[in-house]
């Protein structure tokens, strides 16, 4: 006859297979840096909105829009210095190229529906702003917005061959698992903020509005207390004692300051 089981369980089981705990929520670290899901829908999404906004700045800038919010809004505002805003409209144009390139060839982690909203909102705003500042400053181009324009083009020739050397050198099978500590990487641990702190300084220049200031201090603000700490973080989980070692030796952001 079968013995019946007791009405609470199998205690010998129970205490064998305990009940599984729950699994913490995962860092947006550990979202960002520790997955390699391709995201394409979350790359074609910031793509398609940062081209929307670029084709909305080049209407504020140079076909018409400014002359459209007037009168649609009843504005009374002055017209812009026409080469400040044909420069700043290719100025958006090059940036954007340049985001089309680290999307989709040269980052390869994983791209966060959260980081890429917030990249097209941040983006929205600063399109729109600098090209309405661009579009109502009258005054000719001087010392300033020329040195704005060189900054840009430093700053970004600074980001894309940074990216570009490491890419090209990640993709070499004897690099595979390594640190890359070569090029502009020698200098600064981070050469690609560095580079958009600077052309992004330069837009501002180029602009001529001392309201555009805070961009680069919120940049520079973002990518200290931010960004800076969290790839770091991920790097030293990544690499150990090879990151540390790179890490004494090279500043974080500029060369000899920090």
């Amino acid at each position: 006859m079968q013995k019946a089981a007791p009405p609470w369980g199998d205690y010998d089981e129970r205490v064998r297979r305990p009940a599984e705990s729950p699994v913490p929520p995962r860092s947006l670290k550990d979202r960002m840096y520790q997955a390699n899901a391709p995201s394409v829908s979350q790359r074609i999404v910031l793509a398609a909105a940062a081209g929307t906004w670029l084709l909305l700045a080049w209407w504020l800038l140079a076909a018409g829009g400014l002359a459209a919010l007037q009168q649609g809004l009843g504005w009374t505002l002055r017209s812009g210095d026409h080469l400040r805003r044909i420069g700043l409209a290719v100025a958006f144009t090059v940036y954007y190229i340049r985001i089309l390139f680290t999307e989709f060839v040269f980052l390869r982690r994983r791209v966060p529906w959260s980081e890429a909203l917030t990249i097209a909102v941040w983006l929205l705003f600063l399109f729109l702003f600098l090209g309405l500042e661009a579009a109502t400053n009258p005054a000719p181009l001087g010392i300033a917005a020329t040195f704005g324009a060189l900054c840009f083009v430093c700053g970004s020739w600074m980001n894309t061959y940074a990216e570009y050397a490491r890419h090209v050198w990640k993709q070499q099978p004897q690099h595979r698992g390594q640190l890359y500590t070569e090029g502009l990487f020698r200098y600064s641990r981070h050469p690609n903020y560095l580079g958009d702190l600077i052309s992004f300084s330069g837009l501002c220049l180029l602009s001529g509005r001392w309201a555009t200031a805070f961009i680069p201090v919120l940049m520079l603000c973002g990518f200290v207390f931010a960004n800076i700490p969290m790839l770091d973080a991920h790097l030293h989980d990544h690499y150990g004692e090879a990151f540390d070692a790179y890490a004494a030796r090279t500043s974080k952001l500029i060369p000899f300051l920090y």
